[in-house]
C-alpha cells in the first residue's frame, strides 16, 4: 500500500512539473509573438504634399555585437552613406532603438540583450546620427510605438525607406505594420542585416510578395537627386 501511495505521489509530482513547464512555455510563447508581431491601424490621409523619411532599425552596440552578423562595415558605412544622401535632400531621417524595460521576461527572451539605459541599447558609435528623432520601442514593429507614429503623421510622411536590422524581424515586421497603414515602404536590400546571406535573399523575395519595395543604394541616391 505503501508503495502504491508513494508511486502516485510520484506520478502527481511528475504530472505536477509538466503542468508548470507548459504553463512557463506557453506564457514565453504568447509573450514572444506579442513581441514579434507585425501590427495594425488606420489607414493614414492623403496629404496634398507628402514627404519622404528614412527609417534607419536598431543599429545599436549590442545589434553589431550579434556574431552572426560576420564583417558588419561594409553594411555600416551603406547605411551612413543612405543617411548622407537622406540629409543632403533634406529628407526627414528617424532612427529607432529596441529597449527592454524591466520585464524578466523580455530579459530572458532577449538573451539579456537591449537593456534600457544599457551601454548595449545605445546607438552605435559609428552610426551617423543627422536628426534627433530617436524612438525606442519594446516591440519588433516599430509601429508599436504611439509617439513614432504620431510623428509620421504630424510631419505627413507616407513613404518610408527603411535601412537596418535585421531583414527577418524588425526590418520585416516594420515594413509590414507600415504597408497595412498604406504607407509605401522601400527596402534598401545592401543596407539592411540579416544573420544568413541565404536567410536575407529569401525574405527579399518575401518582401515583394507583400508589396514591400526594394531598392538599393545607388538607386535611392539617384530618386534623392531628381527630387532635389
Amino acid at each position: 500500500m505503501k508503495k502504491k501511495n508513494k508511486r502516485r505521489n510520484l506520478r502527481m509530482l511528475v504530472i505536477s512539473i509538466i503542468g508548470i513547464l507548459v504553463l512557463c512555455i506557453g506564457i514565453i510563447a504568447l509573450r514572444l509573438i506579442y513581441l514579434s508581431s507585425a501590427t495594425k491601424g488606420d489607414s493614414i490621409a492623403k496629404y496634398d504634399s507628402p514627404k519622404s523619411a528614412l527609417l534607419i532599425l536598431d543599429i545599436q552596440n549590442d545589434t553589431l555585437g550579434i556574431s552572426e552578423y560576420g564583417n558588419t562595415e561594409p553594411l555600416i558605412a551603406n547605411i551612413n552613406t543612405a543617411i548622407e544622401y537622406a540629409n543632403d535632400a533634406n529628407m526627414e531621417i528617424i532612427y529607432t532603438k529596441q529597449e527592454f524595460k524591466g520585464n524578466p521576461l523580455d530579459s530572458l527572451i532577449s538573451g539579456g540583450m537591449y537593456q534600457a539605459d544599457s551601454v548595449g541599447a545605445d546607438l552605435y558609435n559609428e552610426l551617423s546620427i543627422q536628426s534627433d528623432n530617436i524612438f525606442s520601442k519594446l516591440r519588433t514593429d516599430a509601429f508599436s510605438e504611439e509617439h513614432f507614429e504620431s510623428y509620421l503623421i504630424k510631419n505627413k510622411i507616407n513613404t518610408l525607406y527603411i535601412v537596418g536590422a535585421d531583414a527577418s524581424a524588425c526590418v520585416y515586421k516594420t515594413a509590414l505594420g507600415g504597408i497595412n497603414r498604406g504607407y509605401r515602404v522601400i527596402v534598401l536590400e545592401d543596407s539592411i542585416f540579416s544573420v544568413k546571406r541565404d536567410l536575407l535573399n529569401t525574405m527579399l523575395e518575401k518582401y515583394q510578395t507583400k508589396g514591400i519595395e526594394i531598392t538599393t543604394i545607388k538607386n535611392f541616391n539617384q530618386t534623392q537627386a531628381v527630387d532635389l
